[in-house]
């Protein structure tokens, strides 16, 4: 195996030098400041997902129009990610990501107003799916920044040592979020349909406020440390991305599908009821969430120091992504459901992490490679719901397919070379 380096030190031969920050002068809460404040990501994911029925039920907008405008913030997403990567790369971190924050609250308010407006039949039908395209648009657009210069920050606030655990440190804020959503979703359904969206534009404010108050100083100057680097000109932002892409993306993209079949595949192998399979899954989730968590904060800041642990984490995380699909397909019980989950949780989590300490070593390209990175995962995620869709012809097929792609995932992987890009 070629990934001995796997965390990768900063020692590539091309990548130039950068001086750090003095000791002491980044505060040593601003990398917490900073998982906090992307966590807004990871709850807007789970909130979006818990209102789903209320807000149906309320707007009368039907099941396949609200998942479309779902889905109607993907492709902006896809592309905006690596643009915001690269501003950031020239302009600093600091700015950008306040302008993705802000950009996602309003996206949010603006979605949230016309949803209560149509629910009180103030506006028509049309004129408030027209608002809400836009919205998703808008979001899709700015929020696309938010978790990729939040990576590259976190990175350039960390040093070039420790890209590991400044990547383990972001993850975990999304991980929070996503945890934290849907305790944040059941409070304000008291409320009304909407209030948890009005609740998602607050904390996106919040978040923004975070970056303002605490990631002044010294933290922002360490976000500039990309366009201050004038030693030569860069590498393609391309160059070298292709078996990093294609793993996380196909990684991505079959924890998107085990997500979309879970319910249909427990209530075919445990004969459940659909209550009982959406419970399971909820249980399922909930599991995930936390194992990724703990290896976020408790194995990725162990391993960078560690390039012999680190090259055996990184093997033994890409195998446990084709036994989770195994696994899963096997659905004998209800803790091979569970487990199966724990195990593409806790694969996902080092897989992810270790190709972003890999892709991140020059600082010129650090947002940009961060942004195509998240590119692919936000791809691998749409494709792996889509063919989950297609369970209903088979529950074979979607397994039998991301089994395969995982294969070559596994076999790129395991070729990468040790140096960093």
């Amino acid at each position: 195996m070629k990934v001995s380096s796997m965390p990768g030190s900063s020692s590539a031969g091309s990548t130039p030098a950068v001086a750090a920050p003095p000791a002491g002068a980044v505060p040593r809460h601003a990398l917490r400041l900073l998982g906090a404040a992307v966590a807004v990501i990871g709850a807007g994911q789970a909130i979006q997902v818990a209102i789903v029925p209320g807000l149906i039920a309320a707007t009368g907008i039907d099941a396949a129009t609200l998942g479309l405008l779902v889905a109607l913030g993907v492709l902006p997403f896809m592309v905006g990610a690596p643009l915001w990567g690269r501003l950031s790369d020239r302009f600093g971190r600091r700015p950008v990501l306040l302008a993705g924050l802000v950009g996602a609250a309003l996206a949010h308010a603006l979605f949230a107003g016309a949803a209560d407006l149509l629910a009180a039949g103030r506006i028509s039908h049309g004129t408030g799916l027209g608002v809400m395209i836009v919205s998703r648009l808008i979001f899709g657009v700015a929020g696309s920044a938010i978790y990729p210069v939040g990576q590259a920050w976190a990175v350039d606030l960390a040093g070039p040592e420790r890209r590991l655990a400044a990547a383990g440190a972001l993850a975990a804020g999304l991980s929070v979020g996503r945890l934290a959503g849907p305790a944040v979703a059941l409070a304000l359904l008291m409320v009304g349909p909407v209030a948890p969206l009005w609740g998602l534009s607050a904390i996106g404010a919040g978040s923004a406020v975070l970056v303002v108050v605490g990631l002044g100083g010294a933290a922002a100057a360490a976000g500039r440390c990309g366009a201050a680097v004038a030693a030569g000109r860069p590498p393609r932002a391309a160059e070298g991305m292709m078996r990093p892409f294609l793993v996380v993306g196909i990684g991505t993209f079959a924890m998107g599908m085990m997500q979309f079949v879970f319910g249909l595949h427990a209530m075919a192998r445990l004969d459940m009821a659909a209550p009982a399979a959406s419970q399971l899954v909820a249980i399922v989730m909930a599991v995930a969430a936390v194992v990724m968590l703990g290896v976020q904060t408790l194995v990725l800041p162990r391993l960078g120091s560690r390039p012999a642990l680190a090259a055996r984490a990184w093997a033994a995380g890409l195998a446990l992504l084709p036994v989770s699909i195994a696994l899963g397909w096997w659905g004998g019980a209800w803790w091979a459901f569970v487990a199966s989950a724990m195990l593409t949780g806790a694969g996902m989590a080092v897989v992810v992490a270790m190709l972003f300490a890999r892709v991140t070593a020059d600082p010129r390209l650090r947002g940009t490679r961060a942004g195509l990175l998240n590119s692919a995962q936000t791809a691998g995620y749409a494709a792996g719901s889509a063919v989950g869709g297609l369970y209903a012809a088979g529950a074979a097929l979607p397994f039998g397919l991301a089994l395969g792609a995982l294969l070559v995932a596994v076999m790129a992987g395991w070729r990468l070379p040790a140096r960093p890009i």
